[in-house]
């Protein structure tokens, strides 16, 4: 027995063409987008020993895009046998050219009544401080830090430092 087949064609409106034709551009344009800046951190672990003042931490920041803004922060983490309620630092941002910021900074870690402050739990805590805002790359190509406490020559407490480069 054969069966009579018909062939039934549906006319493709003008409605249909273009949002095939809005679909496939915005997938090509999607798939052309910048890959996202990600943040980067490096910290360093001290001495168990403790922090000597003369021991200056070097950092190389990291950059995604050598056309894009950063801001960079200091992060302090530290333990409950900080014996102090703030920390003060020495930081150099070096640019290009050699080109050196020098900062004073003093980071509170602990607020008037003895707390803890910024994150962390148990008997771990980090504090962070920004130390420069809006940079393009070449105008910190690496970081130096020095602990700056004028009654200690030997910090104890603090078990790292980093630097964290965010994108704008």
């Amino acid at each position: 027995m054969l069966m009579n087949s018909r062939l039934v064609r549906y006319p493709i409106s003008k409605a249909v063409v273009m949002m095939a034709f809005i679909a496939a551009a915005a997938l090509i344009l999607v798939g052309c987008q910048r890959k996202p800046v990600m943040a980067h951190a490096k910290f360093m672990h001290l001495p168990l020993n403790g922090w000597q003042r003369h021991l200056s931490l070097t950092f190389k920041p990291q950059y995604d895009d050598s056309a894009a803004t950063y801001d960079l922060t200091l992060a302090v983490r530290h333990d409950v046998s900080y014996a102090y309620r703030d920390l003060s630092l020495v930081v150099d941002v070096i640019g290009a050219h050699a080109a050196i910021d020098r900062k004073a900074i003093t980071m509170p870690l602990a607020d008037e009544y003895g707390n803890w402050t910024g994150g962390g739990f148990g008997a771990l805590y980090q504090g962070t401080v920004t130390i420069a805002s809006g940079i393009h790359p070449d105008e910190a190509q690496s970081v130096v830090v020095w602990q700056a406490m004028a009654s200690c020559d030997t910090l104890h407490g603090v078990l790292d430092v980093g630097v964290v480069v965010r994108p704008r």
